[in-house]
């Protein structure tokens, strides 16, 4: 779907069983968030051990965070679909100020002041990130923190917090790895910069994706597109 054919959708609010018969109730839930991409890039920032020590607030518009990012900085939209990051987040009254966006489960059993992932794919928060990106019209995606090339240790900065595993934990990181690769091969129209981090080098058998140096995100960031004139 063109972005700019994109009003809303339907949601299922309840399921009622009546009688033995399942009844829905359909909710029409409208766009609510506008983003112009204008040829802009866009930050995908997942919380991977790898982007520890870069200054996110370095970052030009537009960025797009998952989960417990906002602790510790403000992106210009927040994506999450974990049940307990969402209850945290709502909580905390974040999205009162600023652009939270998670699914129509979270919504309805959850409430508080969030928007609705559009067309949601039913991915982690990464991916969602990068198909949030592309639906505000994004062809170019710069990723930060991804670090998912084998199972292994928990790289997550917030291991050992609230809605975390520990650092004990073996984590399946290649599920999130075969996650991403798809989402780049049916994308083939955008291109996707990872900003250093472990990751399979399956990723860099596809046209449409490479890897840079965080010294070479600063350069960009200074020179690039996004650059204030």
């Amino acid at each position: 779907m063109d972005l700019n054919e994109y009003t809303g959708e339907e949601i299922i609010a309840n399921i009622v069983i009546k009688q033995g018969k399942k009844h829905e109730h359909k909710v029409w839930m409208p766009r609510t968030v506008f983003n112009d991409a204008q040829d802009k890039d866009a930050y995908i920032i997942g919380n991977g051990e790898s982007r520890i020590g870069f200054d996110l607030y370095t970052l030009p518009q537009d960025t797009y965070g998952c989960n417990a990012l906002y602790r510790d900085y403000e992106p210009d939209y927040l994506i999450t679909v974990d049940r307990r990051i969402y209850q945290e987040i709502k909580d905390s009254d974040y999205g009162d100020k600023n652009v939270v966006y998670t699914n129509h489960l979270n919504m309805t059993k959850i409430g508080g002041t969030c928007h609705l992932i559009p067309n949601n794919p039913y991915m982690g928060a990464g991916t969602t990130a990068m198909h949030i990106a592309i639906h505000d019209g994004h062809t170019n995606l710069i990723c930060l923190g991804f670090d998912c090339a084998k199972d292994g240790p928990n790289l997550n900065v917030y291991k050992n917090t609230n809605g975390y595993d520990n650092d004990q934990t073996t984590v399946n990181q290649t599920h999130w790895a075969k996650q991403i690769y798809a989402f780049m091969k049916e994308n083939p129209q955008v291109n996707w910069t990872f900003v250093e981090g472990d990751l399979p080098d399956d990723f860099f058998t596809l046209d449409n994706c490479k890897q840079i140096t965080y010294n070479e995100l600063n350069t960009h960031i200074t020179h690039g597109k996004n650059k204030s004139t």
